[in-house]
This record gives C-alpha cells, sequence and structure tokens, in this order.
C-alpha cells in the first residue's frame, strides 16, 4: 500500500512540472496553415519571385509585390518589363485583373482562376480558416515522418477549390507539408509542396514553395516568399476604381 501511494505521489509531482501537450484539432491546424502565409488580421506586405516551368519552353521568371489585409489582396507585377505595371486585386472570392493601356479592368471569372499566375494567386492567398470547414481525416507515415491528414471544404461560394487536402507534420509547430488542391468534381488540379521555412521577425513564415499541376505534371512552378512584415495599409488600395491608379 505504501508503495503504490509512493508512486502515486511521485506521479503527481511529475505532472506539475510537465507542461501539458496542447491539443491538436482541425481548428488549430487551419489556423496554423493560415499563420505561415500571413499575418491573419493584421495588414502586412512580402514579396514572391515565381519561376515556371513548362514542357519544351524556356523558363519565365516573374517578381510580384504583394500587400494583404484580411480578405483583401493586391498583387503588382514588378517583373518582367512587359508585365510591369499589371496589378491583380482580389476582395473575398473575387478577383479583378487590371493591364496598363486596356484602360479597363478585367474581372477574373472562377473557371479562369484555375490555370496560369491567377491560380498561383489563390493557391497561395486563400484564407483556409474562413472559406472551409476543417477535419481531421487521418494520419500517415510518409519517409520516417508522421503527419496529420486535414481535409478542407469549401463553406463560401466562389472559391476555386472545392476541396483541399493537406499534409501537416506531427512535430512542434505543425508545419504544412503538402497540400492537394481539387475541383467540385473532385478532381485533382494543383498539388503544393511546402519545401522551406525561414524566419522573419520572430515568425516562422513559408520561404519555397513546389507548385506543380496535377493535369500537366510537366509544368510546375517554384515560388519564393521573401520580406514578410506587418505595415499599416490603406483600404482605399484595395478597390477595383484605384487598381489603374496606383501605378
Amino acid at each position: 500500500m505504501k508503495r503504490s501511494r509512493f508512486i502515486f505521489f511521485v506521479g503527481f509531482l511529475f505532472s506539475l512540472v510537465v507542461p501539458a501537450v496542447a491539443e491538436v484539432t482541425a481548428e488549430s491546424l487551419v489556423n496554423r496553415l493560415d499563420e505561415v502565409r500571413g499575418y491573419k488580421d493584421q495588414g502586412f506586405v512580402f514579396n514572391i519571385t515565381n519561376i515556371s516551368y513548362e514542357k519544351d519552353k524556356e523558363p519565365r521568371t516573374n517578381t510580384l509585390s504583394v500587400k494583404v489585409f484580411n480578405d483583401k489582396s493586391l498583387i503588382h507585377f514588378e517583373s518582367p518589363a512587359r508585365e510591369k505595371g499589371r496589378a491583380m486585386l482580389k476582395e473575398g472570392n473575387n478577383m479583378w485583373l487590371y493591364i496598363p493601356g486596356t484602360r479597363r479592368v478585367i474581372r477574373i471569372a472562377p473557371s479562369q482562376r484555375l490555370i496560369g499566375e491567377t491560380s498561383n494567386g489563390d493557391v497561395v492567398g486563400t484564407n483556409f480558416s474562413r472559406d472551409y470547414r476543417a477535419e481531421i481525416i487521418g494520419e500517415e507515415t510518409l519517409e520516417g515522418q508522421d503527419y496529420w491528414l486535414l481535409e478542407l471544404t469549401s463553406t463560401a461560394s466562389g472559391v476555386a477549390y472545392a476541396k483541399v487536402k493537406v499534409w501537416m507534420e506531427k512535430t512542434e509547430g505543425n508545419p504544412p507539408f503538402k497540400s492537394e488542391f481539387y475541383s467540385r468534381s473532385d478532381r485533382l488540379l494543383k498539388t503544393a509542396f511546402y519545401k522551406e521555412y525561414k524566419t522573419f521577425g520572430d515568425e516562422l513564415k513559408l520561404h519555397k514553395l513546389l507548385l506543380v499541376d496535377a493535369l500537366l505534371q510537366e509544368n510546375y512552378t517554384w515560388m519564393k516568399f521573401d520580406d514578410y512584415h506587418l505595415k499599416e495599409l490603406d483600404q482605399a488600395i484595395f478597390q477595383k476604381a484605384s487598381l489603374g491608379k496606383l501605378n
């Protein structure tokens, strides 16, 4: 009896000094997925360098500067010279493109957002915790690493992808490893591999992402994210009417 009481007492003391492990939930994982790609409810800016590869073509490189606040993002094309001055505005699930010289702002339809630069913008600009319902549907081990398998189902109209599957590490911080993006007919459209993270300020952010076209697997894009930082942003820049005036 005395021995069992002693063991219980030692176990009780141990429980006081060992910190409790935070419970992993679908909500905590989807919030983490958003956190590594931005600052949620605060205004922030960052830069992207894209290197796109297509079969039998020379690689194409462009650079973008991005401003984000809540569900609004404004992308300016900085290079190459033929694209400089273009701007893309995403507000909620609406997207518009401005091309210098056209004197028009073009609305991008959901079907058009599944290809090219707009597709890349949707993949990296989506607010998963706002637009999707998250559920942990399993666990997997890939190359010796354990992952949570998270399934996201769209709850908002106008989103480009009806379903997203995300593999997130069972390690501290639960960094995402891979995402698969599906159409409403459950067809795989894109696969994103989260290749590298980097600390900006005191927060870990996505630094390099490999985006593969599931329909044309010879087509893929390397995306490098840099210079994340918080910034107060004038809300007037996130208006459709302002697109052609900001270049």
